[in-house]
């Protein structure tokens, strides 16, 4: 089964008061001349579909046309789509009737029945090719409760999907898994905003029993280390934050039973790029006129990367803003960096890992502090206090 895996559209999102219509319809171009070259069986799109539970009609509107344009460019192809948790689940499923008809299927929340939950309305068959379970995301207390902690709820909720997936496969057809969760294994790298609260899951919480799990919700995109099954971000198409400069893209993946998947990373192309400028900070007068010498038809988002020890003045953002006048460039924001600390601040990029591993915990603590300019004196009893209440813990 040959599937195209994405996730995280955000759409509605805007960047620092900036429309970004314009991006959106560029993302769905290039997304629908994927699907025109490689015919997928199916088009999953794991969860955040919408910025806003409440989108606008101008965004609900782009949504429909771009589905329908997906449909088209391969009608044989099922889509199924999933709310996140930046989606309302009943806005996203009021039209799911209708969306049959153009092979969508939509997954806002979960199918509650008198036993507790129906799974087979989770469960999707991909004509003779394979067969989709399709999660939305859904807070661990929300789970069908027997009288069980959070974790488990969520654990008992994917084996028991996962067990009627095996009992529905009599074929041996393979199995995708599609959730919007937080794997803790995942969470390096990525700011609560993007993790969407510190709720996250354990990769054993998903079971076995799937070929390849089509997750969204972190916004890079990257494959969770497990040695025993593919489970991938496919990641945000566009970047949300300025932290999210690196490059976004969307999955292809050839999925058979029982073996390891083929994917291909299909890179997407911003209309406009994310930039910190310069790579190192600089004082104000520095950073406006690396600004103002940015190529006029440079389109990115701008965020300037600026050194002081007294804040930044009063019209900063209007010398900015004047710096870029008549420049396809956006400018957002201003990152700043207090000087005093530029001195400190590289205290443990010296250090190897093999150095890391041999210092004690508490002198790496007061390297990270001081490299921060925060006075390690101030935490470094109560860390103290918390690394003895552990070994306590550990020894009982």
């Amino acid at each position: 089964m040959r599937i195209l895996h994405t996730s995280d559209w955000h759409l509605g999102h805007e960047m620092y008061n900036y429309r970004r219509q314009d991006e959106f319809e560029d993302f769905f171009r290039q997304l629908t001349d994927v699907v025109t070259r490689e015919q997928p069986d199916a088009l999953l799109v794991s969860g955040d579909v919408y910025h806003s539970s409440v989108p606008t009609v101008a965004v609900q509107t782009q949504y429909v046309e771009a589905m329908l344009a997906l449909h088209e460019a391969c009608p044989s192809m099922e889509i199924i789509v999933t709310a996140g948790n930046h989606d309302s689940a009943s806005r996203l499923e009021i039209d799911k009737l209708l969306w049959g008809h153009f092979h969508v299927h939509v997954v806002g929340g979960l199918a509650r029945c008198d036993e507790g939950v129906d799974y087979d309305r989770h469960i999707f068959r991909i004509a003779d090719k394979g067969i989709v379970a399709a999660v939305p995301h859904v807070f661990r207390q929300n789970f069908p409760s027997a009288g069980q902690p959070d974790e488990d709820r969520q654990t008992a909720f994917f084996n028991g999907l996962l067990d009627r997936v095996a009992q529905v496969n009599t074929d041996g057809l393979p199995v995708v898994l599609m959730a919007h969760l937080a794997v803790a294994a995942s969470l390096d790298g990525h700011e609560p905003y993007i993790v969407g609260g510190m709720d996250y899951a354990l990769l054993t919480t998903l079971g076995r029993g799937y070929d390849y799990a089509a997750l969204g919700h972190l916004h890079r995109p990257h494959q969770v280390p497990d040695d025993k099954t593919a489970v991938r971000y496919s990641g945000s198409p566009l970047a949300i934050t300025f932290n999210e400069e690196y490059e976004h893209s969307v999955t292809i993946a050839e999925v058979s039973h029982g073996e390891e998947p083929s994917l291909r990373i299909i890179p997407v192309i911003p209309m406009r790029p994310v930039k910190t400028v310069p790579a190192t900070a600089v004082p104000l007068d520095e950073a406006l006129d690396i600004l103002a010498g940015l190529p006029d038809d440079d389109m990115a988002y701008i965020r300037l990367n600026v050194s002081s020890a007294d804040g930044l003045p009063p019209d900063c953002n209007e010398r900015a803003l004047n710096a870029a006048k008549g420049k396809k460039c956006r400018f957002c924001t201003f990152q700043l960096v207090d000087e005093r600390q530029l001195g400190d601040r590289h205290q443990l990029e010296d250090v190897s890992p093999e150095q890391l591993r041999e210092m004690d915990p508490m002198e790496v603590a007061r390297k990270y502090l001081e490299g921060k300019g925060i006075p390690p004196e101030d935490y470094m009893e109560m860390m103290k206090e918390t690394i003895e209440s552990l070994k306590m813990e550990d020894a009982q």
